[in-house]
């Protein structure tokens, strides 16, 4: 099992597309490491608050995590 396919899995309140979307801002997050809040909303084309909410999935997941500071940091996964 990839370790993205565990994206909730414990969680059936989370509808099938959210997961495609949750799993495609997954592997964009891997191919592009220390990447922005702002290019992820750009990247997704959704709101700020349905970003954060999918950024949150995958944190409570311990499949990303953010470091650096709030101004030059970003996000990337969790070896």
């Amino acid at each position: 099992m990839r370790k993205s396919e565990a994206i909730n899995a414990e969680n059936e309140a989370i509808n099938e597309s959210v997961k495609k979307e949750v799993h495609e801002l997954y592997d964009h997050i891997k191919n592009n490491p220390l990447i922005k809040r702002t290019d992820i909303i750009i990247f997704i084309g959704k709101s700020k608050t349905t970003v954060e909410r999918y950024l949150k999935i995958l944190k409570d997941n311990n499949l990303i995590e953010y470091i650096g500071s709030l101004k030059t940091g970003g996000y990337r996964i969790i070896k």
